[in-house]
């Protein structure tokens, strides 16, 4: 596959954070051009121009797309949600979650709404 649309390109994301999940490993982005089976310096180049973003950036808002959204409407364990993103270790979720939405993870669950991150640049955009 190209990978020429965001779409697409989104997918293979999110095909690869469920990889993660199975295998039980933190999400990667060299991990993720293999898995895509093009070459990372190429990934690089489709990520930046077909989502303004470097890799790194598209997978970990993926990540915590998914994350708010499994907190909101699930009663999974937070533990759960963090590896079933690709977070990885325990420590590294919950700091991400922080950081993105200024909330912790039980405090976004519990109030089942979103916030600006304390940057207030970023929004949580959940579909």
């Amino acid at each position: 596959m190209a990978y020429q649309s965001k779409e697409e390109l989104e997918g293979g994301i999110a095909e690869y954070l469920a990889f993660c999940y199975r295998e039980r490993t933190t999400a990667r982005a060299s991990e993720l051009a293999g898995f895509l089976r093009i070459a990372y310096r190429t990934l690089r180049r489709i990520c930046k121009r077909v989502l303004g973003v470097p890799v790194n950036v598209a997978i970990r808002a993926r990540q915590l797309e998914l994350a708010a959204r499994l907190l909101r409407e699930t009663d999974l364990p937070i533990g759960e949600i963090g590896i079933l993103t690709g977070f990885g270790d325990r420590r590294t979720f919950p700091r991400a979650i922080r950081r993105e939405f200024g909330r912790s993870p039980s405090a976004i669950r519990k109030d089942g709404q979103y916030y600006r991150s304390p940057d207030g640049l970023k929004e949580a955009i959940i579909r």
